[in-house]
């Protein structure tokens, strides 16, 4: 028969499992609820970026700096820094890429590059329980973070882990097929910020080569 005292000890006991698996339960859910209010809820932002790629081995094979500003459904600028930085830009439709050193723009229909890509995470307005299997990882150093597997397996990634903080997006990890690992920093992020729809509408500049038409 158990005596009071360690009755007692095993019921406080019992309350703070308790309360702890409820505590984490509730940090869960918030986690969940501020991932589906970025991909449904949020109308647009921009944010300055890191990217870093590395190889299977770890090894850093490229850096670059850049800006985003996107506004849903579909429109944004992707834009690398440098006089030889590419520009992705989608006015909602078509999905213009500017190679600056090749002085060569190709136009494509959105919906047939996003496909399969971590764009879609972006652009938002499709619960991701219907394309990934969601998995939460937990708190690192102000960051919570989401791994998204797709079920798709015919998409050109493995696996996509999404880092969110009290501002918003923080990062985001895309891991390939061939090992490799996109990591991208996000800071300044800022939301339902006014963008000029007409900011999204790509003009080639004179003398660059086009191929593709655009989505009318």
């Amino acid at each position: 028969m158990i005596s009071l005292p360690r009755l007692a000890r095993v019921v406080v006991l019992a309350v703070i499992t308790l309360m702890a698996s409820v505590s984490n339960a509730m940090a869960d859910a918030d986690v969940l609820e501020r991932l589906r209010a970025f991909t449904m809820d949020l109308k647009s932002f921009s944010a300055d970026f890191e990217q870093s790629l590395y190889n299977g081995d770890s090894d850093l094979l490229k850096n670059d700096f850049g800006t985003l500003q996107l506004k849903r459904p579909g429109k944004f600028i992707w834009r690398y820094a440098g006089e030889g930085g590419q520009e992705f830009i989608s006015d909602g439709k078509s999905i213009w890429m500017f190679d600056k050193e090749l002085d060569q723009v190709t136009v494509n229909a959105l919906n047939d590059r996003l496909g399969g890509t971590p764009l879609v995470l972006l652009m938002g307005g499709v619960p991701l329980e219907e394309q990934f299997s969601v998995t939460l990882l937990g708190e690192s150093e102000g960051v919570d973070w989401v791994e998204l597997i797709p079920k798709d397996n015919s998409t050109d990634f493995e696996s996509l882990f999404i880092g969110l903080n009290e501002s918003g997006l923080a990062a985001m990890e895309l891991r390939d097929n061939l090992g490799q690992a996109t990591q991208i920093q996000f800071s300044n992020f800022k939301k339902d910020i006014s963008l000029d729809d007409k900011q999204f509408d790509f003009v080639a500049p004179k003398g660059v080569d086009v191929i593709g038409e655009p989505v009318k």
